[in-house]
C-alpha cells in the first residue's frame, strides 16, 4: 500500500468530479503546479507521478522538498510575530490588511503540508521500490 497525501486526502473530501482538463479550484497554486509536472490532469493521492523517478532523483526530491516545507513554516511564524507585533503597536492594521495577511499564513501553510506530503511520499518510494515498480507499471 502506498502512502496517502495527508494534504490531499483532506481536500478531497467533499469535491465533487471534475472535467479532465481541469484542477480543483480550490486547491492551492502549488498543488496545481505538483500535478501538472507529475502529467496529471486531476489531483492525485501519494504522487504517483514520482515513481517514474530514480532512487537518486527521489532522494534530491525529498531534499529539497523537506527544505521548502521548513522555508514555509518558518514563513509562517515569521508572520504571525509580524502581526502580533503590529497588534500590540499605537496604530494596530486595518482590519482589511490584518485579514490579507491572515489569508497569506493560510496559503503558506498550506504549502508547507504540501512541500512535506511530497517529501514523504518521494522517501516512501525511495524506500520501497518494490511498490514504486508497481506504481509506476500501472501508469
Amino acid at each position: 500500500m502506498h502512502p496517502y497525501s495527508r494534504s490531499e486526502t483532506a481536500h478531497q473530501e467533499g469535491v465533487d468530479a471534475m472535467p479532465e482538463e481541469s484542477i480543483a479550484s480550490n486547491e492551492n497554486s502549488l498543488s496545481q503546479l505538483l500535478h501538472l509536472l507529475q502529467g496529471a490532469h486531476e489531483p492525485v493521492l501519494a504522487d504517483v507521478g514520482i515513481t517514474r523517478f530514480p532512487p537518486a532523483r527521489l532522494e534530491a526530491l525529498h531534499g529539497n522538498a523537506s527544505r521548502e516545507a521548513e522555508t514555509c513554516l518558518d514563513r509562517a511564524q515569521l508572520m504571525l510575530h509580524l502581526m502580533e507585533g503590529a497588534l500590540e503597536g499605537e496604530h494596530p492594521p486595518e482590519p482589511a490588511l490584518l485579514q490579507r495577511l491572515a489569508q497569506q499564513i493560510g496559503r503558506t501553510l498550506a504549502d508547507h503540508r504540501r512541500w512535506r506530503d511530497l517529501a514523504d511520499n518521494a522517501a516512501y518510494y525511495r524506500d520501497h521500490p518494490g511498490v514504486k515498480a508497481r506504481i509506476s507499471a500501472q501508469l
